[in-house]
């Protein structure tokens, strides 16, 4: 080659030009030279500025480099290593260098600015030598979090406090190539720091002692960008107290001592907006808020995919946003269309991914099956077909490669990542096998469901239950709702008509506990459309029964539950089942005395408990007496109400073959019914006194709508005793736990409440106003006689004021 042309071209145009004359690849000049294709890479690419002697020596060895042509080789690595606008120094001698070499932060970084204060609070203090100060900080998170970008955008903001410099370094940590060998990076900080070739230790460790030397007492920033693990970042920590050191990682390197961990989740909705918008521009968002909204939930709220759509959108000044989101609701399609140019979610999901353990990956895929928000390692493992405990540590592996998020050992995917998990799954298993793994989930969720809702029967086995205590179970269908809901869905489409009734079944006296947590009238009408093609009348009564509870005590469907119940009724006739027949004019009469009419729930109430005291069953009699207690004080005969009722409260406090939640619950029902007979009688205090025992009962046992019942009460007994301020207090507390559970109904009654207390003070006007249309609002579109009453008056009170 011309000592002309090698002189004008950099080093790294030179080496690839002589390694492609000789018709090496780089990985054959790599094992050549005895050095990394990494290295090879980046010297070609201009990324290595000062390559060391012994390693230009030995790539002139490699490429058979020899006189005036090796010579030439040298003098050119010689040259770059030592421009000629830089003063020359002997080349054994340290240069007093203040680095600088933070990458260019975006312009458009959003919702950090809490973390953002936070690490200035942090390094003010580092800088200060306040003792007892985290030097370390790893920001870490999932893939497209935005990890780089919060770390340089605070380098830029915090560097000046740092008269030392800052570093930074590209670890590599997920990279297909492999990670920056700690001892390499080192060599590296050390050229940084002014250290000539001819100083930097061959051995790792007399490197890392230089580099602590160095570092001791100078006030350095240090970024190590997306780091390994902790053997790879511990080499590389300063030992200066005035240093600070971010560290970006997937994982929170929970073995690396004394670091703060700041865990980094998507962007609020807003910041979300904020983003494209100043991507895209803020006339162009506002333009289609509706739109905006979408794209930010399409997807997920990852910055990453943000960023893309907007650079997508930034280019396509003639699309609009409303385009885009369509195209974005194909999910086949969503992962592809989220690129652009070099930025990619696929990408960014894949690098982890080609790290996980073929265990690891199989749970990863076949998780996207699991149909709820999250889930533990027992459902996992059931999808995964695994055992529990191999299925945790691959969770855990997950966890830590930062493709799964975690909290209380349960686990869930980010809406993105879900997507990427089920692509590997069509990819990597066959269709019989995806279905086998598919049906071996929805076995085992109706099997656990089932034997979970068991635990709540009267008089069941509990001693053999894969649950503890009915509270355990509890727990389990709370937390699994999503999925076993899903599966029995699935089971109900696919004709499996005997596991739909079974499980219907089973959840019965669980649902009385926690009535208004799930979808009760849904379930129970599955489970009678099972009954129905599966050929059974007597489970079609039962769950008709089961389906006209829901629709009236959950739903507030007084009329739509009153048609499920003459079903159950005619249909329990019919087949001569005399215990579903008491059940269907039980909850008849609870129904007659909602809408006002006492005298027909009384005598459906007394039918009932004869009913029920001819087969025997005494559980089935108190709960019809209850009943029959509420219609007698609906016609205004407390007295007698109170006596059944204190009889039923009697029965529930024996030993009655219920679960520790049904009695405690049954009983505290039972308390606000003989609470409701004493305020029927004026005794205000006792019925007080009544729903506030009941209250906490039903708190204990997690029955929240019934707490919230229990509250509403004692709050208007409270006011009934001039109570003000306390009545207003509980009635807060119960519109709070009414709105969290969405029963609409139950809000406005209690928003209408607080508007007496309000309008009951001169200078409160306004606020009863305000709580009026609010409960108004709460009645929006329900229709039975008793909201459009409590509609009427709302507007006349409104009129009125």
């Amino acid at each position: 080659m011309p000592t002309s042309q090698m002189q004008r071209d950099r080093f790294g145009d030179v080496l690839r030009t002589l390694r492609l004359e000789r018709g090496l690849t780089q990985e054959e000049l790599a094992e050549a030279a005895g050095s990394s294709v990494r290295g090879i890479r980046d010297m070609e690419r201009g990324r290595v500025r000062s390559p060391q002697r012994r390693t230009v020596a030995l790539l002139a060895d490699a490429l058979r480099l020899a006189g005036a042509d090796r010579d030439r080789f040298v003098a050119l690595a010689r040259a770059q290593r030592r421009p000629a606008e830089r003063p020359a120094v002997p080349p054994d001698r340290p240069v007093a260098v203040v680095p600088g070499e933070l990458p260019v932060a975006v312009p458009d970084l959003a919702g950090r600015a809490e973390i953002l204060e936070r690490l200035s609070t942090l390094a003010a203090d580092v800088v200060a030598g306040q003792p007892g100060t985290a030097s370390v900080v790893v920001l870490h998170g999932p893939p497209g979090i935005g990890k780089t970008s919060l770390a340089v955008t605070a380098g830029h903001r915090l560097g000046p406090s740092f008269a030392g410099g800052q570093l930074f370094v590209d670890l590599h940590g997920v990279s297909p190539d492999g990670s920056v060998d700690p001892g390499e990076a080192l060599a590296g900080l050390l050229r940084s720091l002014g250290v000539p070739d001819s100083r930097v230790p061959v051995s790792p460790a007399e490197r890392g002692g230089l580099f602590r030397t160095l570092t001791r007492d100078r006030s350095l920033l240090v970024v190590l960008d997306d780091a390994a693990d902790e053997a790879q970042v511990r080499p590389l920590l300063p030992a200066g107290p005035g240093c600070l050191v971010l560290i970006t990682c997937r994982r929170p390197l929970a073995g690396l001592a004394g670091a703060v961990r700041q865990p980094l989740d998507v962007l609020a909705p807003a910041d979300g907006r904020l983003l494209l918008a100043a991507i895209v521009g803020a006339d162009r968002i506002a333009a289609e808020p509706a739109a905006a909204d979408q794209l930010v939930t399409l997807c997920g709220r990852l910055p990453l995919a943000l960023r893309i759509v907007g650079n997508r959108l930034a280019s396509r000044p003639q699309w609009s946003v409303g385009r885009l989101v369509d195209l974005l609701h194909d999910q086949r399609r969503r992962l592809t269309l989220l690129t652009a140019g070099d930025l990619g979610v696929r990408s960014a999901f894949e690098v982890s991914h080609r790290q996980l353990d073929p265990t690891a990956a199989r749970v990863f895929r076949r998780a996207s099956l699991i149909p709820g928000a999250d889930f533990d390692p027992a459902l996992a493992a059931a999808v995964a077909g695994t055992d529990e405990d191999t299925a945790a540590a691959a969770l855990d592996e997950l966890v830590e490669a930062g493709v799964l998020l975690d909290t209380w050992n349960r686990y869930r995917f980010h809406d993105l990542v879900r997507l990427y998990a089920a692509e590997r799954l069509d990819v990597e298993e066959s269709q019989s096998c995806r279905t086998r793994a598919h049906d071996q989930m929805v076995d085992w969720l109706l099997r656990r469901t089932r034997q979970a809702g068991a635990m709540f029967e009267p008089g069941a086995c509990r001693a053999d239950s894969e649950f503890d205590d009915d509270r355990a179970a509890a727990r389990w269908l709370d937390q699994e709702s999503g999925s076993w809901l899903a599966a029995l869905r699935d089971a109900a489409r696919r004709g499996r008509h005997a596991d739909v009734v079974a499980v219907a079944r089973a959840l019965h006296w669980y649902s009385d506990a926690n009535s208004h947590r799930h979808a009760w009238d849904e379930i129970f009408s599955l489970g009678v459309a099972a009954a129905r093609a599966a050929g059974s009348p007597h489970d079609e009564a039962v769950l008709l029964n089961f389906l006209g509870w829901a629709r009236y005590f959950c739903r507030d469907r007084n009329t739509d539950g009153l048609a499920a119940l003459a079903r159950a009724l005619e249909l329990a006739r019919r087949i001569g089942d005399r215990r579903e027949e008491a059940w269907a004019l039980t909850y008849t009469a609870a129904i007659q005395v909602r809408t006002g009419r006492g005298g027909s729930a009384v005598d459906h109430g007394r039918r009932a408990v004869e009913l029920f005291r001819e087969i025997g069953y005494a559980l089935g009699e108190h709960s019809a007496a209850s009943v029959q207690g509420a219609a007698l004080a609906s016609l205004g005969r407390f007295t007698e109400a109170a006596g059944l009722h204190r009889e039923v409260l009697a029965f529930y406090g024996r030993d009655n073959g219920l679960s520790r939640t049904g009695a405690a619950v049954a009983r505290a029902g039972a308390m606000m019914s003989l609470g409701a007979d004493l305020a029927g009688l004026g005794r205000w205090w006792e019925a007080a006194a009544e729903y506030n025992r009941a209250r906490w009962v039903f708190h204990r046992s997690g029955a929240t709508f019934s707490e919230a019942n229990a509250v509403h009460r004692y709050g208007l007994a409270l006011r009934a005793l001039g109570e003000a301020d306390a009545a207003a207090e509980a009635l807060g507390s119960a519109l709070a736990l009414y709105a969290a559970l969405s029963c609409p109904w139950w809000e406005a009654q209690t928003l209408h409440a607080l508007a007496a207390l309000a309008g009951a003070t001169p200078d409160r006007s306004a606020d009863a106003r305000r709580l009026r249309r609010r409960a108004l609002e709460r009645c929006g579109e329900l229709d039975a006689p008793e909201v459009r009453t409590l509609r009427a008056t709302l507007r006349g009170e409104l009129a009125e004021s």
